[in-house]
């Protein structure tokens, strides 16, 4: 399998995996670890070879899919934010890649964060410093992108909100969250097939799990 709709589930999945993070962040003041240092891998990936390569292969975005398929078929409300942190993405990342300054900011920013670390962003590197890592993608974010659009606004704790850390890791899974969108965009998506290719991309995401659970990667 490896039409349009391929590409385009592969990138909305890993939006999705990394909008997942903002609720359990923003109300718990926690979330998946080993998600959260994949969203930041994800970040730095900035020369793939293939939209899988993003993130390290497609069983990297299983959370991701089956999210994915939830947000497709379900109108729960445990589903809403997902979907808000989702659509606000999009949103933002639209205005973005129109802004030629600002992305050319950000491959700076990162650059430097990279350099830092000797250009070494694997697992053990990602782990050591997580925190830092934190801080200085979340200044990314504060800096560059939320000035281009209205606030996406964060619902939560307020204790957990007002948590320096929390309000980092935040705005690094946005960032996530922006680094997806752009693939998304890059590879043909549109906020139009969210509406009218729903089934299709359905297909793709069944499809992929499918490959995963298989061992087809």
């Amino acid at each position: 399998m490896n039409n349009k709709y391929y590409h385009i589930t592969i990138a909305l999945a890993g939006a999705c995996q990394s909008a997942q993070l903002i609720p359990q962040l923003a109300n718990t003041g926690t979330c998946s670890t080993s998600l959260y240092q994949q969203t930041i891998k994800t970040i730095f990936m900035m020369s793939p070879n293939t939209t899988a390569d993003v993130y390290g292969g497609v069983d990297h975005i299983q959370t991701g899919l089956q999210a994915l398929l939830q947000v497709l078929s379900s109108k729960q409300k445990e589903h809403i934010e997902i979907i808000r942190y989702l659509f606000g993405s999009l949103g933002v990342t639209s205005k973005l890649l129109k802004n030629s300054d600002a992305l050319t900011k950000i491959d700076q920013r990162l650059t430097r964060i990279s350099g830092i670390y000797a250009d070494k962003m694997d697992d053990d590197t990602i782990a050591t410093h997580l925190d830092d890592l934190s801080y200085s993608l979340a200044g990314i974010y504060s800096d560059i992108i939320s000035p281009l659009s209205s606030k996406i606004k964060v619902m939560g704790k307020i204790e957990y909100l007002q948590n320096s850390l929390v309000q980092a890791k935040v705005r690094t899974t946005l960032l996530g969250c922006v680094r997806s969108a752009i693939l998304w965009y890059q590879v043909g998506g549109s906020r139009l097939q969210l509406l009218f290719a729903r089934k299709s991309i359905y297909r793709a995401a069944q499809n992929l799990l499918h490959e995963i659970n298989n061992g087809v990667n």
